[in-house]
């Protein structure tokens, strides 16, 4: 099969016809709203069920955006080392079987708040190994001229992901409970790992130096952003957007279920 990177020009309707493209494309969608469906019930879990107390809570939203902060820069180092798609696929996995382990837990009765701050860390630090190879694996998948329709229909469906996965967690949250919520989640995943390995586009040969550390590779990527205006600007919105989300995200915890 002919890669979707070396594929001519075309109109902007065939690239839908990309299997490919199609492939991540439902993945990643698929993706996004299991995390939605997560991040709906997880609060409602831990303070309806566990009644965790205003510190808890803070620390489950805090332990689960660390991983984020401490391993992004690593994980994009690592992605133009090794596989992409096995990076992702690995995040993929792992995220599934670690949430798995809280409606197992719960249906035993044996769930408490360490297991799901641990859960939290351990998903987070595989969400941040698995987007950082999706993000790059793109531009290898279509052709460089269909890249910015590619974006712009990923980030769209992004969107539609995250509204509808966040709908469909309260619904399940209300009709299964939260733990069993996640199995939603959990699914989500798995469909993800399953479209990621179903991609045959070849990927550009892994970047694998031997002399230099990850450590300098990781300066080298901050210079560049540091050094283009565009990239510098788009970082730092990304970087504050992201701190407020998870703020709104520990708030919303805080004062809408605490008082119920």
């Amino acid at each position: 099969m002919t890669s979707c990177a070396e594929t001519p020009s075309v109109p902007s309707a065939s690239l839908w016809r990309h299997r490919d493209f199609r492939r991540y494309l439902t993945g990643q969608t698929a993706s996004v709203a299991g995390s939605s469906i997560t991040q709906m019930a997880l609060p409602v879990l831990a303070v309806l069920h566990l009644d965790a107390t205003t510190a808890q809570v803070a620390w489950l939203a805090f332990l689960g955006q660390l991983p984020p902060a401490l391993l992004a820069l690593h994980a994009g180092a690592l992605a133009d080392r090794y596989s992409k798609r096995r990076q992702m696929i690995t995040g993929d996995l792992v995220s599934a079987a670690v949430l798995s382990t809280v409606p197992v837990a719960a249906a035993l009765g044996t769930l408490t708040l360490t297991q799901l701050m641990i859960v939290a860390v351990v998903q987070g630090a595989a969400s941040v190994l698995h987007d950082a190879a999706a993000i790059s694996l793109l531009p290898s998948l279509v052709d460089r001229s269909l890249i910015q329709r590619s974006n712009s229909r990923v980030g769209a469906l992004f969107a539609i992901a995250a509204t509808a996965g966040s709908h469909l967690g309260a619904a399940l949250t209300a009709l299964l409970g939260p733990a069993r919520a996640l199995l939603g989640d959990v699914v989500s995943f798995l469909i993800s790992a399953g479209c990621t390995a179903r991609i045959q586009a070849r990927e550009p040969a892994t970047h694998r130096p031997q002399a230099r550390r990850l450590g300098e590779e990781i300066g080298e990527g901050l210079r560049y952003v540091h050094d283009d205006k565009r990239l510098l600007t788009l970082t730092l919105v990304n970087a504050t957007t992201s701190f407020a989300l998870g703020l709104l995200n520990t708030l919303w915890a805080l004062y809408l279920l605490v008082p119920a």
